[in-house]
């Protein structure tokens, strides 16, 4: 298991970022290594996670939507329950969870990038076809899939 301070040390230089001061006009994004007991996902592909500070939160992977558990036709529930297990899997055999950039959006709900071995969980999603980023194009009709 890697120790916490290099998991840290691990994450910036993932993302080619340093803890000097920012230069002009570049924003520094802090990661968060994450803490789990046991991995779990809920229902609409939210990843419980334990912040110092605040404790359990619930992370939605920022920059994509996906298909609904409780969505209009069988085929869109079943894409969920995918993009669900997916997520589950894919943190299991992760050796390095980070989030960064965490951004408030509920009491108890965060959105952030979600880092997994250095891969954006967004285009892991968006590769599987189990999300679409979320950019201005029109809502996918997962029914339709």
């Amino acid at each position: 298991m890697v120790p916490l301070m290099n998991r840290r040390l691990l994450c910036l230089a993932v993302l080619g970022l340093t803890t000097a001061a920012p230069a002009a006009g570049r924003e520094v994004v802090t990661c968060q290594s994450w803490r789990h007991q046991p991995i779990d996902v809920t229902s609409d592909s939210r990843i419980p996670a334990f912040v110092p500070d605040r404790g359990w939160v619930s992370v939605h992977p920022r920059g994509v939507e996906g298909p609904q558990p409780d969505g209009q036709c069988s085929t869109e529930r079943f894409l969920a329950r995918l993009a669900q297990t997916t997520i589950v899997l894919t943190l299991r055999n992760a050796r390095l969870v980070a989030f960064c950039a965490p951004r408030d959006v509920g009491a108890n709900d965060v959105e952030a990038v979600v880092l997994i071995d250095g891969v954006d969980l967004q285009r892991i999603l968006v590769d599987a076809a189990l999300a679409q980023p979320v950019d201005g194009t029109p809502r996918r009709d997962w029914c339709a899939h």
